[in-house]
């Protein structure tokens, strides 16, 4: 917080007026920056240590998990060093450091990653609304047009049935194209088999 205060209140420094005053300003700038932007470096030593210290256990047993996964030998130092950022860490230390705290790497290297999973499925619930809406109207639609088809699919059985009788050389008439008559016979044997009330009635 003191920190932050100097850098907000323009890097004002006891030292300003010393002569030798210009390096303490220049690192302090740095600090200020690191303070604003931290680097995924300084997020990780920082967020490392919270979640162990969350857990409840040392620097030690954090080097004896990570030895056990990584297999080989983790020194107690090297986390302690990691923490005070003044060793870098590697890759698969990085990996086995979140595995053995129990928690996704991505916690370790950003401060937003709770908003930004909390924005992401947000984000997917809209898309998921929006979707379950087309699907909606998709499925009436596909409904409108059975029915449809039905009607037409009666008018015509009613037509030949009354061909049949009044004038037979007529009948073939109503006799639909082979290909035209299996398709319908294909989807007019799905609808008879699908469970009832899949397809609802769009005005119930």
């Amino acid at each position: 917080m003191l920190l932050q205060h100097r850098c907000d209140a323009g890097l004002t420094d006891p030292e300003v007026g010393h002569p030798h005053a210009l390096p303490s300003i220049a690192i302090l700038t740095r600090k200020c920056q690191t303070a604003m932007n931290p680097l995924p470096g300084d997020l990780f030593a920082r967020r490392l240590r919270q979640e162990r210290e969350r857990l409840g256990i040392s620097q030690a047993e954090l080097a004896r998990r990570m030895a056990a996964l990584l297999g080989t030998n983790v020194d107690a130092t090297a986390i302690t060093r990691i923490e005070q950022q003044t060793r870098a860490v590697r890759l698969d230390e990085a990996v086995t450091a979140a595995e053995a705290l129990g928690v996704p790497l991505i916690t370790l290297i950003s401060d937003s990653y709770a908003r930004d999973n909390e924005a992401e499925i947000q984000n997917q619930l809209a898309e998921l609304a929006l979707a379950e809406q087309e699907w909606e109207r998709l499925r009436q639609k596909i409904h409108r047009i059975t029915q449809t088809i039905q009607q037409l699919s009666a008018e015509r059985k009613a037509f030949r049935s009354h061909a049949l009788h009044v004038n037979p050389e007529t009948v073939g008439d109503y006799e639909l194209d082979p290909e035209t008559q299996a398709a319908l016979d294909a989807r007019m044997h799905d609808v008879r088999d699908r469970p009832a009330g899949q397809v609802a009635d769009p005005g119930v």
